[in-house]
This record gives structure tokens, C-alpha cells and sequence, in this order.
């Protein structure tokens, strides 16, 4: 299940992210400045900008500990709150690059390996934290039945989420059925393979090989789903229970950015069509969610905002949510890269080398079984 990033995709994909990210965001500004967006913008009350970044800092707190709950369990392994933290912001920061959470699978896999847990440790608490958000959103069947019966459905952006929900619980409800019971699924799947295969529509080599490779996937995750269920239920609702809860704040922050302004919306209403809105997000195919993330929002601040303002929410609500984190995110990385290469560069200096290497440099032999010589 691991993914190799090469450093120049990351730089590639990190530099995309930002030119596409700031052509949606003058785009969007361009659109919805008009001649009282400064004067409604020097309303906006000072007092709430601390509260804001308060915000914004408290949320990948409270993210972090769900991995601390996670290491916390594990005998004479120990994962501080601020390393926790930095591993967050790192995996935030390459998911931007990669598709949906490939690539915070990926770092969140290589940092935790790093903090002296095994590599199938590491895997499964990545695993885990990848998978929990999505049993958070079932919560929005209940939520799109409440707001479809609320008669202030009116906006054709309320209709819109009505829409688009649907969809996307049922793919979260398949998601979930998927993991809990993959045997059945394959079994519907092979059948409706051998279909297409008889109609000769699609290239069947292809369509096996990327079902071979899905199986795999989701037999590894049942798997690893399962253990936990079986054996570490307590960690599972804990970490899901943090993970709620910075999913709430980065609704506050939303909130709290309408209230600076002076408008005080229904708040219950609000967090809930967020609520709605947030798998969109998470699922997002764009680097960063790159016009995904700005679009909803922008539809959301219109339902209380006036319209020459909600360009600058939007760009508040971003500059916190997604921009500063990714800068944070983008110097610890830098900062990581540089304290493995210093220890690589002592270690080589010493004469001392790790089990790969050796191997690599033709100085350590491998048995039949693929284990070194000395360690069989």
C-alpha cells in the first residue's frame, strides 16, 4: 500500500497547487469586489481575529491527538502533541499534491515509521486516521433528511447540496459496506467484470488489473479495520471522537468568520449544511481542492454575506483553513528533509550503515527468504 514520492512530483505538485489556488482566488475576488467591499471590510470586528487564528491553531491540536490516542495505547512508544502535529501538517501538505489521501497515506506511513513504530504500525494508525472521517459523514443521511424538510430551502445553492448529498452518501454508505464486507462486493464485481467482458465494451486486461489492485486495497483495509475493531475498540471511538471535534471547529471558524462581519446566522442551521458540505471537500480531485473548497464556500457565505464581501470570507476562510497550514506544512517538511540528510551524511561518515544499504552496496547478503544473513 505504500507510494514512493519523488522529490521533484512534490515540487511539481506543490508549486501547482499555489499558482492554481491563487488564479481561483483573484478570479473569485475579481468577480465579487465591487465599491463597498472596503467599507464592509473595515466593519469586520478586530477582536475576532485572534479568536480566528485561536481557532485555526486549536484545530490541528485536537487533529494531532487522534494520533497521539492511537500511539498512546502502545507499550514504550510515546508521540508528543506537537510532533503529532507536525505530522499532520506535513501529510495536509502533500495531500495537496496528490489525489484524495493518497498522499497523506503516504507521509503519514514514512513519519510514523520514523517515531520508532513498525512499518505495519505506521500502516495501520494511517489506515485508520484515513478512514475514520468517512463513518463521520454516515451522521449526514440524518442531516440531509432534517434540512430536505426545512422550508427554507429555497437558494439554488441549499438545492444544489441537496443534490450533490445524496450522491455522495451513497457512496459513503458503499464506502463503509465495502470495508465491512469486501468478499460480497467482490463477488458483484467479478460478475459484472465477466458482463462487460462478454459486451466488449471496455479493455479487459486493463479492468482486471485495476480490480486485482482495488481488491488488494480493500481486503488490507478490512483487515486492518477489523483488528482494531476486534481488539482496540476504545482507540477507534477516541480518535474518532477528536477527529469530530476539529471537524466542528473549522465549522466555528466559518461561523466566527460571518459573526466579525456582524451578521449572526442560525448558528445550528449553519454548522449542519457544513456538515453536508464537507465530504465534497475531502473528496476533492483538484490539487488542494483547488476551486472545489472555494466554489462551496463561496455558495455558503452567499446565504448570509453581502455579495461584495463573500470573495474576501472565502479568502479568510482559506488563508486558514488551507494556505497558512500548507506553509506551515511546507517548512517542517523542509526542515524534515534536511535533518534526514544531516543524519544520513553522520551515519555515512561513521561507517554506519542500515540493513538496505548494506544490501544496496553489495556488503550484506540475502537469504532464500529475503531476510539478511545475520538477522535469519
Amino acid at each position: 500500500m505504500g507510494v514512493r514520492i519523488r522529490k521533484s512530483v512534490l515540487k511539481k505538485g506543490i508549486t501547482l497547487f499555489f499558482l492554481l489556488s491563487l488564479a481561483v482566488m483573484v478570479g473569485i475576488l475579481l468577480w465579487t469586489t465591487e465599491s463597498d467591499t472596503w467599507t464592509l471590510l473595515g466593519r469586520f470586528r478586530p477582536e475576532f481575529i485572534p479568536l480566528l487564528f485561536g481557532l485555526a491553531a486549536l484545530r490541528w491540536m485536537v487533529d494531532g491527538m487522534a494520533f497521539v490516542t492511537m500511539v498512546k495505547d502502545h507499550p514504550r512508544k510515546v508521540l508528543t502533541l506537537r510532533r503529532a502535529v507536525e505530522i499532520r501538517l506535513q501529510g495536509s501538505l502533500v495531500a495537496n499534491v496528490l489525489p484524495v489521501v493518497l498522499g497523506s497515506f503516504t507521509m503519514h506511513t514514512y513519519l510514523l515509521n520514523k517515531e520508532r513504530l513498525n512499518l505495519s504500525e505506521s500502516m495501520a494508525m494511517t489506515v485508520l486516521r484515513a478512514v475514520l472521517p468517512v463513518f463521520i459523514f454516515l451522521v449526514n443521511i440524518p442531516i440531509l433528511i432534517f434540512l430536505g424538510s426545512d422550508p427554507r430551502q429555497e437558494t439554488l445553492f441549499l438545492r444544489l447540496m441537496e443534490v450533490i448529498s445524496l450522491p455522495m452518501a451513497l457512496i459513503i454508505v458503499f464506502f463503509t459496506y465495502t470495508l465491512f464486507f469486501p468478499h460480497r462486493i467482490k463477488k458483484a464485481a467479478s460478475a459484472l467484470i465477466r458482463w462487460w467482458g462478454r459486451t466488449r465494451i471496455i479493455h479487459m486486461e486493463r479492468v482486471i488489473a485495476w480490480e486485482e489492485k482495488t481488491f488488494r486495497e480493500v481486503d488490507q483495509f478490512s483487515r486492518i479495520l477489523w483488528g482494531y475493531l476486534r481488539h482496540r475498540r476504545g482507540v477507534i471511538f477516541r480518535s474518532a471522537g477528536w477527529l469530530s471535534s476539529a471537524f466542528l471547529i473549522d465549522y466555528l471558524i466559518g461561523l466566527a468568520i460571518i459573526w466579525g462581519f456582524g451578521i449572526h446566522p442560525p448558528w445550528l442551521y449553519a454548522v449542519l449544511l457544513q456538515c453536508l458540505m464537507r465530504p465534497i471537500i475531502y473528496l476533492a480531485p483538484t490539487p488542494g481542492g483547488a476551486g472545489v473548497w472555494d466554489l462551496t464556500y463561496l455558495g455558503f457565505f452567499a446565504l448570509y454575506l453581502p455579495q461584495s464581501i463573500i470573495g474576501v470570507a472565502v479568502l479568510i476562510w482559506r488563508l486558514l483553513i488551507s494556505y497558512l497550514p500548507a506553509l506551515a506544512g511546507a517548512l517542517v517538511l523542509v526542515h524534515e528533509f534536511r535533518r534526514d540528510r544531516r543524519l544520513k551524511n553522520i551515519l555515512e561518515k561513521r561507517g554506519v550503515f542500515t540493513d538496505e544499504e548494506l544490501i544496496l552496496r553489495g556488503e550484506k547478503n540475502l537469504g532464500s527468504s529475503g531476510v539478511p544473513e545475520d538477522k535469519r
